[in-house]
């Protein structure tokens, strides 16, 4: 419990910081001119998964089992992320000349995305394996408190909105660094070996490398942001921008809830040995979810309502119509997180990954037919209608792995499936 205060403590302060910049850079561009963080944004919780390939999820399960030494399983690790990362920018800045019409929203198109998704690249699962999760929450923040001062410096000698291009590159740099810190860090304290880059394509699951879960968490991004690119396509920016300032409130609470299954991430790879240790950690583990997202969920709710005034621009306050819905949906996917989890603990990627698609393709083809019409508040009652019924599935899946097999094959199916 004390290393849970501590990280949280560490954890939003960042997030709080993250959320000012954000709430500034609104203030500052308008609910229109917003629209370009906000489309990076949206993209870049698309790119992230296909960056991460699934380490934030199996890298510890991974490294528990594993025969090989650690230090050689995260340079293979950093090695595929990365090959993968440079294609993705490859692809951006190909798709940003056909979707900008000059250079300048190319740069902030690209740049604001590559910011966003570049989180797809830090060690994070590394320090959660080796239980330095402390130290990986303070690089995080004095990034942000880097990201703070880059903006106020450059705000306080233009007010030139157009320099939204410029602001991109500055986050882009600033993350670029603190990621080859954060490497540096981990690798100084517990590596026994140096490091060698070796970019190589992924190859197979291992090393941390799962693509079940890349694929599936590309799909769940279809159903929490694909109202959002729609939203973008259809040329509406002010609800565009209103709906992703609305999301960013969420992410504080999905803040506490990603610190939370860090945390105890390898608890429950170890707990899922057994069928006793799985209920009980499942238990214990969405209880604590549910709480503490519902307490945070109505400050949440509460903040909407005075955030356009703080703006001062009043075509925010559509936010006000659909943040109940969205405050629902994000107490829901805490408890499903847990779920989640302990599903892959036991080895369900398959399972979560073929649900990942059939909720994405829903929530896709949902939206295509009534956001254009209805706009965000239909975006948010997909968004919980489907992730609702996906929690429920992944739910009842975990019960019957569990409940299927004696106390003495769990861990056999564990370590073999």
């Amino acid at each position: 419990m004390k290393k849970l205060s501590i990280n949280l403590l560490l954890s939003y302060s960042s997030a709080l910081l993250s959320f000012f910049i954000i709430l500034l850079l609104a203030r500052l561009l308008g609910a229109e001119n917003f629209s370009w963080v906000a489309l990076g944004l949206a993209v870049g919780v698309f790119v992230t998964p296909l960056i991460n390939l699934g380490s934030d999820r199996t890298f510890v399960r991974d490294a528990v089992g594993t025969a090989d030494t650690v230090d050689n399983m995260a340079a293979s690790n950093f090695g595929q992320r990365l090959f993968v990362c440079l294609g993705v920018s490859i692809v951006l800045v190909v798709a940003s000349n056909l979707y900008t019409s000059n250079i300048a929203d190319a740069i902030s198109m690209v740049s604001l995305s590559l910011w966003a998704g570049l989180l797809g690249l830090y060690p994070t699962s590394w320090f959660d394996y080796s239980h330095d999760t402390r130290r990986q929450n303070v690089l995080g923040l004095s990034e942000r408190v880097c990201n703070l001062l880059l903006i106020g410096m450059l705000y306080l000698y233009t007010q030139d909105v157009s320099e939204t291009f410029l602001i991109g590159l500055l986050l882009l740099i600033s993350r670029i660094f603190f990621i080859c810190l954060q490497m540096k860090s981990w690798w100084a304290r517990h590596a026994c070996i140096n490091f060698q880059l070796k970019l190589s394509p992924p190859k197979r699951n291992g090393d941390g490398i799962n693509f079940h879960i890349t694929i599936a968490g590309v799909a769940n991004s279809c159903v929490t942001h694909g109202s959002q690119l729609i939203l973008a396509a259809n040329n509406d920016p002010v609800e565009l921008s209103s709906y992703s300032l609305a999301f960013q409130i969420m992410a504080i609470i999905f803040l506490f809830q990603g610190q939370v299954i860090r945390l105890s991430n390898r608890t429950i790879a170890e707990a899922c040995r057994s069928k006793s240790g799985a209920l009980r950690s499942l238990i214990y583990n969405a209880s604590f979810l549910f709480a503490g997202s519902a307490f945070l969920a109505i400050g949440a709710w509460t903040a909407i309502q005075f955030l356009p005034q703080f703006l001062a621009d009043l075509r925010f306050d559509v936010m006000s119509q659909y943040s109940p819905i969205l405050c629902i949906w994000v107490v829901i996917a805490g408890v499903g997180m847990s779920i989640t989890q302990h599903n892959i603990a036991l080895n369900q990627e398959s399972f979560y990954l073929g649900l990942a698609i059939i909720g994405g393709v829903f929530s896709l083809l949902l939206g295509l037919v009534f956001v254009p019409d209805y706009g965000a508040y239909a975006g948010a009652l997909i968004l919980l209608t489907i992730s609702s019924l996906m929690i429920l599935a992944n739910f009842l899946r975990l019960l019957y792995i569990i409940n299927a097999r004696k106390e003495p094959d769990l861990e056999s199916y564990t370590a073999v499936s």
